[in-house]
């Protein structure tokens, strides 16, 4: 007979030590694992929310470069390159002379110049003399008015002589110009055919350039010397009715003041003729207009230069940073926002700037061709602003060079 068991004679058993401590083991990695996600998530929430909170304010390119002033140095006069004192990419100080043009010319003009204010001079102080001279025949002094006739008259026999004197001079001036100029002619032919040494067509040359200034030195002299006979005479036809129209003296002293007024016009006139021809003859010294490095080098010792024409450009130290952002990163830009550069030329190098301007309208507007959206073949590009920023506290020896790429930050918040 079988013995039937109930459930209440079933006595429930403890679980056994072993088991409990399996399941307590593998249920704590999990609960690790979980906290280290958690722990990895909020770090990267909290980190990232950090990183978006700092840079929320901070706009960013690489559109950008360092930019600085270039000037053109232009020869002020055209001529001929006699000299050239600088080498490509020297560094040259504010006024140093660049190149030297051919001067004979300009010598020449001022030359000349110099002698037609002496003859201004001249007739200035003759003018004013007469003046005088009317004055007195205003008092009625009949013996004045006759004196000045015998020295008018005097002035023109010796202004005569001397004419004829200065017209010797230009024929043996001009004389010996044309025999200098046949024995340098001769000499270049000789020369060409290796009759003969260059020394000796050197020696020509200079010959020819001392008779070609001497006969322009006479002439110039011949011209003054004409100049003064035609005062002396004008004074002796003046002095001369001076003193048969004694009765008209007040008219007479209104016409000398008038001369003299005119002669001392002439003098500004031939002054100013003077200082012009000097200032195109200090035009034949190029020189730097500011310090800098003189970087490409057009001219060339013989080379033919125009008034106007660019020698070299010459980099000045005055540098900033041009940056071109995207329309839809200027909002909130204004000036004197900080900013952050990188120049890509020197890793590593971090320098500090402020931002100095926004360009007044997109760099697209101002190229060449301007895109023109009534065309009918419009395509949306989002356009980019040039900013321009300046350089603060460069540190002494750090060398920036225009063109060089640079990686720029500005933080709006200021």
């Amino acid at each position: 007979m079988s013995t039937a068991t109930s459930a209440s004679d079933v006595v429930p058993q403890a679980p056994s030590v072993e088991g409990s401590a399996a399941a307590g083991a593998s249920a704590k990695p999990k609960s690790k694992g979980r906290t280290l996600l958690f722990v990895l998530l909020l770090v990267a929430v909290v980190g990232g929310g950090g990183y978006w909170w700092t840079h929320r304010t901070v706009e960013s390119t690489d559109n950008a470069q360092v930019d600085g002033e270039v000037i053109a140095v232009p020869a002020r006069t055209g001529g001929t390159i006699a000299q050239v004192l600088f080498t490509e990419n020297q560094q040259v100080k504010a006024g140093d002379t660049l190149a030297v043009l051919d001067d004979e010319s300009a010598k020449a003009k001022v030359a000349q110049a110099e002698a037609n204010v002496e003859a201004a001079e001249a007739a200035a102080e003759a003018a004013e003399a007469d003046a005088r001279v009317a004055a007195i025949n205003a008092l009625g002094n009949k013996s004045v008015a006759e004196a000045s006739l015998q020295t008018a008259q005097g002035g023109v026999v010796s202004a005569a002589d001397q004419l004829k004197e200065a017209e010797a001079s230009v024929k043996s001036a001009d004389t010996a110009f044309k025999q200098a100029e046949t024995d340098r002619n001769r000499n270049r032919k000789l020369l060409e055919q290796g009759a003969l040494p260059q020394a000796s067509l050197d020696q020509a040359e200079t010959s020819f350039a001392v008779a070609q200034a001497n006969l322009e030195a006479a002439r110039a002299r011949l011209s003054t010397l004409r100049a003064n006979i035609a005062v002396a005479r004008s004074r002796t036809t003046e002095a001369s009715a001076k003193l048969e129209q004694t009765s008209n003296v007040d008219a007479l002293v209104a016409q000398a003041q008038a001369r003299a007024k005119t002669a001392r016009a002439q003098v500004a006139i031939a002054k100013a003729t003077r200082d012009l021809a000097k200032l195109e003859l200090s035009y034949t010294r190029i020189v730097a207009p500011a310090d800098g490095v003189a970087s490409k080098k057009t001219i060339a010792v013989g080379q033919q230069v125009a008034s106007g024409q660019a020698i070299v450009q010459l980099v000045t130290p005055l540098l900033w940073v041009t940056a071109n952002f995207k329309e839809t990163q200027v909002a909130k830009m204004h000036a004197g926002q900080p900013a952050r550069l990188v120049v890509v030329a020197l890793p590593g190098v971090t320098l500090h700037g402020e931002l100095e301007s926004l360009s007044g309208a997109t760099g697209s507007r101002f190229t060449l061709l301007p895109p023109d959206n009534a065309s009918g073949n419009y395509t949306k590009v989002v356009q980019r602003v040039p900013v321009r920023v300046k350089l603060r506290d460069v540190p002494q020896g750090l060398v920036l060079r225009p063109g060089m790429s640079v990686e720029l930050s500005i933080d709006t918040r200021g």
